[in-house]
């Protein structure tokens, strides 16, 4: 299919390959897009398949909009980092020391990490970048500790964003942004599909939901393995004092985290113009050894889509009529 499209982008940057956001509305009388990333700890990590399906396919994206690991790599995206530089990094974070590293004790106990060390990773990545000096408009999406409101972070520091938006509730403690306590964008908005809605600047909006439906959980969902210590004492061990391990308490809390969220993202999901569903079968939430997998799912899955995204970038004119607009003109002669 990409193969098809090869010859026509105009959306190409100058180096030969294919820009990120290379297109902008003055520019262009095309209709302006914008995505929405959803939350799903590991799971999101099929956004950076979505994303790579899209530069090499030449849509322009205008806007983006994240939520929790969605924030996460719709903030990286944003300022600039490519869908293969997006692998590199999360590669670079599949281990389970990489893992281990960002975790640093919350005292007071408002959380089992306190948040440094994360934010010291994406400030590495991201530096001291504002909002406003991003490549394209991004929408970070936390909640209000106090009254569970959605805010919608736009402005002044990302990293200090993206940790809000990332703060799991008992997993991670509440982040403190200009004297106000957010926690995670999830508890409230998991696809921020109507953040892009409320802009004027966007007309259509592409959402990405890597979190399954609520009655597909129990087929996902693994018991937690019983171990004998004489048998395999390092599973055992692991069992009884990794917090983290397959149905101790950081699990349970994950998975009630989650659980809540995916049926807001079905309401989220239906105001959207293309829904691109990357929901894998895996069961955990932090397995982000099998990243591979993940951004596999997220390519098949938008590549599934892409006569659905095409299509939003019919003029408006030209859209709903029968006979076939620029863009499908100059696809089909790719194909011949």
């Amino acid at each position: 299919m990409a193969a098809c499209f090869h010859f026509l982008n105009p959306f190409r940057s100058g180096s030969g390959g294919v820009s990120p956001h290379p297109v902008t509305a003055e520019s262009s009388p095309r209709p302006r897009l914008g995505i929405a990333l959803s939350s799903g700890g590991a799971k999101g990590l099929a956004h950076v398949g979505v994303i790579q399906v899209l530069e090499e396919n030449g849509i322009p994206i205008d806007a983006i909009a994240g939520t929790s690991m969605g924030a996460y790599v719709g903030g990286l995206w944003a300022s600039g980092l490519s869908g293969a530089e997006l692998e590199e990094l999360a590669a670079s974070m599949s281990g389970r020391r990489e893992l281990w590293e960002l975790v640093d004790p919350a005292i007071p106990r408002r959380g089992f990490i306190g948040g440094r060390k994360v934010l010291q990773r994406l400030r590495r990545t991201l530096g001291e970048k504002t909002f406003a000096e991003l490549k394209t408009p991004f929408h970070c999406v936390a909640t209000e500790l106090n009254g569970y409101a959605r805010a919608v972070l736009h402005e002044g520091d990302v990293a200090s964003a993206i940790l809000a938006s990332l703060a799991i509730p008992g997993i991670v403690a509440p982040v403190v942004r200009d004297g106000i306590e957010y926690i995670d964008g999830g508890v409230c908005d998991p696809l921020p599909v109507d953040v892009l809605r409320e802009l004027p600047s966007i007309d259509k909006v592409i959402a990405v939901n890597v979190l399954p439906k609520v009655n597909q959980t129990g087929s996902f969902r693994e018991s937690a393995p019983k171990y004998r210590i004489w048998k395999n004492p390092c599973a055992f061990l692991n069992q009884y004092l990794n917090l983290f391990a397959r149905g101790n308490l950081l699990d349970i809390l994950r998975g009630a985290a989650m659980g809540s969220q995916m049926r807001l993202v079905e309401s989220s999901a239906a105001h959207a113009d293309v829904l691109i569903p990357a929901i894998s079968p895996m069961p955990r939430w932090h397995d982000y050894n099998n990243y591979r997998d993940y951004i596999a799912l997220g390519r098949d899955a938008a590549e599934g889509m892409l006569p659905q995204i095409w299509a939003l970038l019919e003029p408006p004119e030209k859209a709903g009529k029968e006979e076939p607009g620029l863009l499908t003109s100059l696809k089909k002669a790719a194909c011949v």
